[in-house]
């Protein structure tokens, strides 16, 4: 959606937008300049309320209105199936707008290079559509400019849109110098990307027995000055809005209103996770009024595999739904004890299944691919437009190249993010990274090992079927010892540069057939068991145990694969129980990280344990499942339903505030 201008020309939507860029030799004398610059404004009404924005008259923060996005869903009969329900829950579930708090704030360098390239270097999450913007705001051809975005110092989503590229290329092609931006902490908070803040309105019925009948969703989203991904992630938050359970009558709209608040975007679990939030809380609580637990309540719901998904489409095969519930049925915090040590607090347990649709959907393009190549030193070079930002993406390529070609790791040299250097691997984002990394050496090495094999096969004088790939190079097939024939090295030595070996790949991400609306085809499962202990003077959370369970597929690297579950457990965490960008009147009040609480390690859980269920079913040829976001899925509702497990007290509203729990319990005495 380009409705963000580069550099504000006529209208200032919030207090991060950029209406100037000086360049000079230092950051103080960039300053002084800076501090030159008089801007005439015409002061504005502030928008800050997205309940407000809708207004017949609220002030328009675009000219087209403040109302952005309203999606629409309905299936059955909704009326009917709430005459049917014995119990109705309706609860409004309030989130928080989350800071994504990378390391390293936005920023990157860029220069014109002799040949007239504009080279652009900066934390990024797509440098391909970086560069298609940039195109647009320079009217420059792509092919002049080079974005080169990994690796990046975390991400999370908030860099997966433009922030600083604008400027950076502007300054570099108006000044032809070397030009450097990099935001402090606190221009950082004021201009950069945040979780869409959310009011979710559930209204959900059962039967006596439990069975969901009927459920109505309304979800009011800030989208902030500009929509940048928000559509997307209001889509993926519907799609996922009744969970893993079947409810034949439902209706669901959701609405992205501009204000004047800053930013908001894309954030790991896109959306899924704040109304994941939703769904198990209302599942804990109709258990409740059914007299049911919480496995039990969720077990006669739960889809089933091989059942169409939410808005209907086909999905992929091997879901691991029921695995997922049994194995938290199983899990030993059920019987934990609930007295603690320490008088002062107060135990409770609970648990929340969550899936994560991965790529970008049934209608939106998501083009992928890769390459192989051996290089002039002997290396194996793995190929991708994917960006590396901590999440391990450089070791689980070299793991799955190595495993598919039977090579060692060490053989393997990724080349990743450079728009110049690697093929388009789409966005990383989305949980698609570990599809693209798999299904590249996948489907890479069917024309690439051959290729070798026969380069090999000449050199030495013997069949190519004799031969088989190993760690540093060429070996007997009926080697036991693998003693080396020939090694990469000198393979490439004894070839001309044009003749060694490389195979590009180009795929789709794999899409269901749907098309009324953006449906997801693959999915991951899970299951989260929290165990609390819930201070009775202060009223404040503490969580002592998080066990995920956990199924994506074979795992590609265990230690990637671990540090995404634990990492999104403790950004949910954090999301959860402390973290609230809060702003007044389109300003942040939490202006650096000494207001704005993110977790530290004495914050995080006392244990965690993570789960994995790697199996496919027989014939799925669909690999590895995204992880990135998947470990972040259920942490909120856990924590909550384990709360309420202790005080009789679900918290509504994200992150869970103290004085509310220590009231709670004061009114159940």
């Amino acid at each position: 959606m380009q409705d963000q201008p580069a550099l504000c020309f006529d209208k200032v939507r919030h207090a991060g937008d950029i209406v100037a860029a000086v360049a000079a030799l230092d950051a103080q004398t960039a300053e002084a300049a800076l501090a030159l610059i008089k801007v005439e404004y015409e002061l504005l009404p502030t928008v800050s309320n997205p309940q407000a924005a809708l207004a017949e008259d609220a002030p328009e923060v675009h000219a087209a209105g403040n109302l952005q996005t309203i999606l629409h869903f309905s299936r059955g009969d909704i009326a009917v199936g709430f005459e049917q329900a014995t119990h109705i829950v309706e609860r409004t579930y309030v989130t928080s707008r989350q800071m994504h708090g990378f390391l390293e704030t936005e920023g990157g360098y860029a220069q014109v290079e002799p040949d007239g390239m504009l080279s652009v270097f900066v934390g990024g999450q797509h440098g391909a559509r970086d560069r298609l913007q940039l195109s647009r705001i320079l009217a420059m051809p792509e092919d002049r400019i080079r974005v080169v975005t990994s690796p990046t110092g975390g991400a999370f989503g908030g860099k997966d849109e433009l922030t600083v590229q604008p400027a950076l290329a502007l300054l570099a092609v108006k000044s032809g110098r070397p030009v450097r931006i990099q935001l402090s902490r606190a221009e950082s908070v004021v201009g950069g990307v945040r979780r869409h803040p959310m009011t979710i309105r559930m209204r959900t019925g059962c039967d006596a027995d439990g069975r969901l009948l009927a459920q109505d969703v309304d979800v009011l989203a800030d989208a902030g000055a500009y929509a940048s991904l928000g559509p997307g992630v209001l889509e993926t938050a519907l799609e996922h809005s009744a969970g893993p359970y079947v409810v034949e009558n439902v209706t669901t709209r959701g609405r992205l209103v501009y204000t004047n608040n800053g930013l908001c975007g894309a954030f790991r679990g896109f959306g899924a996770n704040q109304m994941t939030y939703a769904i198990e809380c209302q599942i804990d609580t109709l258990a409740e009024l059914c007299g049911l637990t919480p496995l039990e309540i969720r077990r006669r719901n739960l889809r089933q595999p091989g059942t169409p998904g939410y808005f209907g489409q086909v999905v992929a095969p091997s879901e691991r739904l029921t695995e997922m519930l049994e194995a938290a049925a199983a899990s030993p915090l059920w019987s934990a004890a609930t007295e603690d040590d320490d008088p002062d607090e107060i135990l409770g347990v609970g648990m929340a299944l969550n899936y994560q649709g991965n790529g970008l959907g049934s209608v939106v393009p998501d083009p992928a691919g890769g390459r192989l190549r051996l290089t002039e030193i002997g290396m194996i070079e793995a190929a991708y437009g994917l960006d590396e930002m901590g999440q391990g993406l450089l070791t689980s390529i070299k793991a799955a190249v190595a495993a598919e070609l039977g090579c060692h790791r060490d053989d393997v040299e990724p080349l990743i993010g450079d728009t110049k250097l690697a093929p388009d691997s789409g966005s990383t984002t989305a949980s698609r990274g570990g599809y693209v990394v798999w299904q590249v050496a996948r489907a890479a090495a069917e024309r690439f090992v051959p290729d070798l094999l026969a380069a090999a096969s000449g050199l030495l004088g013997r069949p190519a079927e004799s031969l088989r790939l190993g760690a540093g190079g060429f070996s007997d097939v009926s080697s036991k010892g693998g003693d080396l024939l020939l090694s990469y090295r000198d393979l490439s030595r004894a070839l001309a540069p044009n003749d060694l070996p490389e195979a590009t790949v180009a795929f789709d991400f794999p899409k269901t057939a749907y098309t009324a609306g953006n449906a997801r085809y693959i999915f991951s499962f899970g299951a989260c068991l929290a165990r609390v202990a819930v201070n009775r003077i202060t009223g404040a959370v503490r969580v002592l145990d998080i066990h995920q369970h956990t199924a994506a597929g074979p795992i590609i690297d265990v230690a990637a694969y671990l540090g995404q579950m634990e990492g999104g457990a403790v950004q949910g965490l954090g999301f959860t129980l402390t973290e609230n960008a809060i702003i007044n009147d389109g300003r942040y009040l939490t202006t650096n990280l000494d207001t704005y609480m993110l977790p530290g390690i004495r914050d995080t859980a006392v244990s965690m344990s993570v789960f994995a269920l790697e199996e496919l079913d027989e014939g799925d040829k669909l690999g590895p499942r995204g992880a990135g976001e998947l470990g972040i899925g259920a942490i909120s509702p856990a924590i909550a339903n384990a709360v309420a497990n202790a005080i009789d007290f679900r918290p509504l509203t994200i992150p869970f505030s103290p004085e509310a729990v220590l009231e709670a319990m004061r009114d159940r005495k």
